[in-house]
């Protein structure tokens, strides 16, 4: 045999350890020593390690510990493309196939060649769960994924012992596909009379390392591709599988999506339709509890956060599956959605290293952004129509009067929050349309009054210590300032000086342009125009256009 194999001291067919992965780093170590360590009792082994265009230096690490290292040269490199380059170049007669994220259980091998031992059987797997399911909320729920019943299933993952025979019997994974390589495998191989066993026993141990919400979202992203993809080939096949999964999970992410907009659609229409909802949502998610509750006996507050995340990964699952569509009306190849893409940096990789564009996450983003948006057009019609349009408009009105302790007119259109400070002492006309972002302060005996069909636009200031009066029609620009008082100066304290004050007045149909600041004591004349940026800081006749620091009179010209 060859120095790469470990010949045992037995008679044993020869089992070839298929490890893959990329930029897998320190993880990647802990996997080939887990197999090192593995209890093999004499039988003969080999390790394959395929790597797939890494920048760190798994390839060396991998020779280093015993492996024989390929690298996948592949434009589009995937799950599939490597595991068929690393069976096809191993020589046993049964394949281990193990992720480079994995830690494999010492006696596993052991148990599942002796399930093996059936001839009807192709494949035997185990259990795989997370090393440190503490480490986030994801990794915690994610963790319980990997609890599957025990006995013949369907298909098996990508931890699994093969035989080699069934693996050339029907040529190995589909190298087209980005995800959900396993599954369609098993559903050909099933075809050909070869069945799968499930066996109660560990089988490795796995680093999932989804510590973020991007993370999260691009592995259920991924599933939803892997959904679609299969299932539309097993349509073609007549066979059921993931036929209904991948439709239930469609729907559910439409209403999942909806669920928020329908939210305050019952909130708008009955308080009693809003509690009918959330007694709904909570029924439906109860039931799933108990239907998980066999996967956590023990720990209720982890089967409630497993409900939780089996329907919210339905959202990205859901654009997953959008982006599959797509990609297959067009033509188009999927790039391979990396949820690890930053494992580089983690595992030392050099960040002036060529990264491959397929496990680019702007070229994940720049799929996934243009079908959020689609999706959400119509969500964001209703958004504005139902929550902006009326709800928020009637919220912020309501919190005005609240704040000013009086009536606020119906008439009176008010598009976003007004800060109201101090005392409150301010009296609103009719028919005014009010910015977001206006702040109005009244202090001491200071009063504020704003008269019909005026315009404040976003970030209009004005503080009365004294008296503003702001007259009919009047239009006020963006970041405009009257303030009718100023702070005494003081060489000790000018916080603590006290003001001197004296009332502003605007005349009817006054305009006042964005930016200006209007001091103390200051009249402005009906129909005036103050430009953008003037300081004024005396007395503006009727009918002027007044500019500048300070402000002066300038002739106007006709349009």
């Amino acid at each position: 045999m060859s120095d790469a194999i470990h010949p045992g001291n037995s008679s044993a067919p020869l089992v070839s350890v298929v490890v893959i992965g990329r930029n897998e780093g320190e993880r990647l170590v802990r996997c080939l020593e887990s197999v090192r360590q593995a209890n093999w009792d004499g039988r003969p082994y080999e390790v394959v390690y395929v790597d797939s265009r890494s920048t760190d230096a798994s390839v060396g690490r991998a020779e280093s510990l015993g492996a024989r290292a390929f690298v996948l040269s592949d434009a589009s490199p995937c799950a599939a493309k490597a595991r068929n380059l690393g069976w096809t170049r191993a020589r046993g007669e049964f394949i281990l196939f193990l992720d480079g994220d994995t830690q494999l259980d010492p006696d596993f091998v052991a148990r599942a060649l002796q399930t093996l031992e059936d001839p009807v059987l192709c494949a035997a797997w185990g259990h795989r769960r997370e090393s440190d399911p503490g480490q986030s909320i994801y990794t915690r729920v994610l963790d319980l994924d990997w609890v599957y019943p025990v006995g013949r299933t369907q298909y098996f993952g990508g931890d699994v012992l093969v035989r080699r025979t069934a693996l050339a019997s029907v040529d190995g994974f589909d190298p087209t596909l980005k995800a959900g390589e396993e599954p369609e495998m098993c559903a050909r191989l099933r075809a050909a009379g070869w069945q799968i066993e499930h066996i109660d026993a560990p089988m490795t141990r796995h680093d999932l390392a989804v510590n973020t919400l991007r993370a999260y979202w691009l592995r259920a992203y991924r599933s939803g591709i892997a959904y679609a993809e299969v299932a539309d080939r097993m349509k073609r096949r007549n066979d059921p599988m993931w036929q209904r999964e991948a439709r239930r999970d469609f729907v559910h992410g439409i209403l999942l999506i909806a669920l928020p907009f329908v939210f305050l659609l019952t909130l708008f229409c009955s308080l009693w339709l809003t509690a009918l909802l959330c007694a709904a949502v909570g029924a439906v998610l109860y039931r799933t509890v108990l239907r998980c509750r066999w996967k956590a006996p023990e720990d209720p507050v982890l089967c409630w956060e497993y409900a939780v995340h089996a329907y919210l990964q339905k959202v990205p699952a859901l654009f997953g599956q959008l982006e599959w569509r797509r990609a297959n009306r067009a033509s188009d190849e999927i790039a391979l959605v990396d949820y690890k893409s930053d494992a580089a940096v983690s595992t030392g990789a050099s960040p002036d290293a060529p990264a491959d564009a397929s496990f680019s996450p702007d070229a994940q983003t720049g799929r996934l952004k243009p079908a959020l948006v689609r999706l959400l057009v119509p969500f964001a019609g209703v958004w504005r129509r139902v929550v902006i349009d009326r709800w928020l408009r009637v919220w912020s009105l309501a919190r005005l009067q609240e704040a000013i302790g009086g009536e606020v007119h119906a008439s009176n259109v008010i598009l976003g929050p007004v800060s109201v400070h101090g005392t409150g002492n301010i009296h609103f006309g009719r028919n005014a349309m009010f910015y977001p972002g206006v702040y109005l302060e009244t202090q001491g005996e200071g009063r504020i009054e704003i008269g019909d069909d005026v315009v404040f636009s976003s970030g209009v200031h004005i503080v009365a210590f004294d008296r503003v009066t702001i007259g009919r029609g009047v239009m006020i620009g963006e970041y405009t300032s009257l303030r009718d008082a100023n702070h005494n100066p003081d060489p000790v304290s000018v916080r603590r000086s006290g003001h001197t004050c004296a009332p502003i007045e605007v005349g009817d149909n006054a305009w006042i342009g964005r930016g200006a600041c209007v001091l103390k004591g200051v009249r402005l004349g009906a129909n005036c125009i103050v430009a953008a940026n003037a300081v004024v800081t005396r007395d503006v006749g009727a009918g002027t256009l007044v500019a500048g620091i300070p402000a002066r009179p300038l002739p106007q010209r006709n349009a």
